[in-house]
């Protein structure tokens, strides 16, 4: 069994799979981040409901609750970020333009 590429059609092969499985995981950040960037804002702009709760358990709930929006947001922002720098590192370079 052989461990390297044998040819360069091969390694070229192997380069876009490992670029195909970066991109792959760079989308899955992207996506990831925004649905806890979602949930994050929705966590903390919806009101707590207090209906079966005491004052103290009422306020409690709701320090807990925008305290866990606080970080959600923060944290899908990370991820949102975290995918985009991998999408921009992983992109193609472009051509120089043929000078005429």
């Amino acid at each position: 069994m052989q461990s390297e590429a044998s040819g360069p059609q091969e390694a070229a092969t192997s380069k876009r799979l490992v670029r195909a499985g970066l991109m792959g995981l760079s989308g899955g950040l992207l996506l990831g981040g925004l649905a806890l960037l979602a949930l994050g804002f929705y966590t903390r702009l919806v009101p707590v409901d207090c209906l079966d709760l005491s004052d103290v358990q009422c306020g409690f709930t709701r320090d807990a609750s925008v305290s866990m929006g606080r970080f959600q947001t923060l944290m899908g922002a990370g991820l949102l970020a975290l995918g985009i720098a991998g999408i921009l590192l992983l992109r193609q370079p472009k051509a120089p333009a043929p000078t005429a």
